[in-house]
């Protein structure tokens, strides 16, 4: 029951609507086929049938794209009354001549269902009774007073005060979004600002009014403003209904009072002057009215910008407060006292949208990152942000908001998610070069390391094996003293051999470190002319690390005796998961500096490329201090 119901729910509006854009067609063909004096002449016909067309065709795509919305049949009958009004003479109608009021019942209703196609209480929907009944009483007494002319008197003064109460209930109508406004949600109240923009053709009316006085001395430029009435809420109610964020409305608000307020002023200065020369306007010599004019305008554009601010701040506060709070914060990212990365916190402040995201184009794989990281899904509550014709981001609002983000204020934030976009590229590439050098460097390791054992496990052992043989030779076999002296020298040269491949193992990696780091630098310190004091808590460092390390102190040890004139070194090494921090101390003459080609640059080149960082404090006769600090991850 509930469904077939709901199914004849949504059937209604399409038949009303079907059978109105019938009525429509049929006075056409008969219009055509009759003719005049039953309606305009064809000119006139032709330009009032452009004209209802629109809301005819709008009200039936509403009809069939949104059947719970009575909009449909409202805008179609709204149509079809314009056409017969202005095309058949008032004579022609007889008795029927006060249906214009039909003309304004439409646009009434339609004020008082706006946007979700109900009205908004009880009270308002006894509202949209009393004005349909008052417009028909009105038509009723209209056609008895044509049908009764004896009673004419009575008739008339009934049909005035009727004709009164229905103005009135139009005045009602015409307030309940204003009400509805009040206590809508955000849906509802991006959807009846089109309608509200509908309602600026009012005040454009009239300056087309008062414009025409002006200049003219006529109200020939009425109907213009009339049409344009008669357009502008068909068009604003299809767009609230059927696709509200398709435009800027606040944008179109903001831009439509601007121009209102300094076409107003332009006016008040012609009205202002035409009074004080005795004069109006339009009996102006052309050259004199023509220059007043222009220099108004031009004062007019010089104003905008103000004007404009000003009408933000009063009819679009969200939109202002947000474009000021975004410049703000580019003001302070220029100052170096804030990060770009704070726009989405600073736009959800602005916008009262505690889901807000602002996102990044990655460069690279063209993904839309999150500032706070994570990869986001495009959909219809996000707004692009271009740069040079490239899309460098995007905002994306709540579900709960039913609009994206203003244009201006997009515009507004692509400077700042361009510079985040670009940091976080930076960054990428930085961590990238990082991982790839401290992945060389454990690859060149492992190769040493590699070398080494193939050093001591091959040759090294094949020379020792060969001098073994040769001493057992040497010692079973009855030889000259010629023949034993060059045994011994063969020997002595092997010997010697295997010493250099063991101090060039040692150099590709120090074999001290097979016990720990610790013993490592206990035997470097021993080796040492001059004392070096060392004090290690560095227990189970990873290989990487603790070579890293060992190279570090060897070679500050190193520079100590040979440029700094040391007599003491105090090195101190401690570690923990995250990493091993190093201390190198003498009491040398200091003044040790990182150059292109010295050691100590090498050594930060090593240190880097862990991952970790050198740093080096020397003044003069003030002795050298180096630290490091190297990752246990790398």
């Amino acid at each position: 029951m509930g469904r077939a119901s709901a199914r004849a729910g949504r059937r209604t509006p399409r038949v009303v609507t079907s059978v109105v854009l019938a009525l429509f067609v049929l006075f056409l063909s008969i219009a055509a086929t009759v003719g005049a004096p039953l309606v305009q002449p064809p000119p006139t016909l032709a330009m009032v049938t452009g004209v209802t067309a629109i809301p005819l065709l709008l009200g039936a795509v509403l009809a069939w794209r949104a059947p719970y919305h009575p909009a449909g049949p409202l805008l179609a009958l709204a149509a079809v009354t314009a056409l017969v009004e202005n095309s058949v003479p008032e004579d022609v109608l007889g008795p029927w001549s006060g249906t214009w009021v039909l003309l304004y019942l439409p646009f009434g209703l339609l004020l008082l269902v706006m946007p979700n196609g109900r009205a908004r209480s009880r009270r308002w929907r006894r509202t949209g009774s009393i004005t349909t009944g008052l417009a028909v009483a009105f038509i009723g007494l209209v056609a008895l007073d044509d049908v009764a002319p004896e009673a004419s008197a009575v008739v008339e003064i009934v049909a005035v005060t009727v004709l009164l109460a229905f103005g009135a209930c139009l005045v009602a109508c015409a307030g309940a979004p204003l009400v509805r406004y009040r206590d809508a949600d955000e849906d509802d109240r991006a959807r009846l600002r089109w309608v509200l923009l509908a309602a600026s053709t009012v005040p454009l009316t009239l300056l087309l009014c008062w414009a025409s006085l002006l200049f003219r001395g006529d109200v020939d430029l009425v109907p213009l403003g009339l049409i344009a009435m008669f357009l502008a809420l068909p068009v604003a109610t299809t767009t609230a209904v059927l696709g509200p964020a398709v435009l800027d409305v606040d944008r179109l608000v903001v831009s439509v009072a601007t121009s209102v307020f300094l076409a107003a002023g332009v006016l008040v200065v012609l009205t202002v002057a035409g009074a004080a020369s005795g004069a109006p306007v339009s009996e102006w010599p052309v050259p004199t009215s023509a220059t007043a004019v222009t220099l108004l305008c031009a004062a007019a554009v010089a104003c905008s910008p103000l004007v404009r601010r000003l009408c933000e701040a009063v009819l679009s506060p969200a939109r202002s407060r947000t474009l000021a709070a975004v410049r703000a914060l580019a003001a302070g990212v220029d100052r170096g006292t804030d990060a770009p990365e704070q726009l989405q916190t600073v736009l959800r402040r602005a916008l009262r949208d505690e889901e807000l995201v602002v996102a990044y184009r990655r460069i690279g794989d063209d993904e839309l990152v999150a500032f706070p990281g994570g990869v986001l899904r495009e959909d219809a509550r996000s707004r692009a942000a271009r740069a040079r014709g490239e899309e460098v981001g995007a905002v994306l609002t709540s579900r709960a908001r039913a609009k994206p983000v203003p244009v201006a204020v997009v515009q507004a934030c692509t400077p700042l998610i361009e510079a985040v976009r670009t940091r976080a590229a930076l960054v990428r590439a930085t961590s990238e070069v990082e991982a790839s050098r401290r992945r060389m460097l454990r690859a060149g390791d492992d190769e040493r390391r590699r070398i080494e054992r193939d050093l001591h496990d091959g040759a090294q052992q094949r020379l020792v094996a060969l001098g073994m043989r040769l001493r057992v030779l040497q010692r079973t076999t009855s030889t000259g003293d010629a023949v034993a002296a060059q045994l011994d020298e063969a020997v002595g040269e092997l010997a010697a051999a295997v010493a250099e491949l063991r101090l060039l193992a040692q150099g590709v990696r120090p074999s001290a470190l097979d016990d720990g780091l610790g013993p490592a630098l206990a035997t470097l310190s021993r080796r040492s002319p001059i004392p070096v004091e060392v004090d290690v808590d560095a227990d189970g460092v990873p290989d990487l690390a603790a070579t890293t390390a060992y190279f570090v102190v060897s070679e500050a040890v190193a520079n100590a005796l040979k440029h700094a004139a040391a007599t003491r070194v105090h090195v101190v090494v401690r570690a923990d998961d995250e990493s091993v921090r190093v201390r190198i101390e003498d009491d040398g003459i200091g003044g040790a500096v990182l150059t292109a080609n010295g050691g100590l640059t090498g050594l930060s080149d090593r240190v880097a490329a862990s991952g970790g960082r050198l740093r080096v404090s020397s003044p003069a006769a003030g002795g050298t201090v180096v630290e490091a600090d190297v990752p246990c991850g790398s």
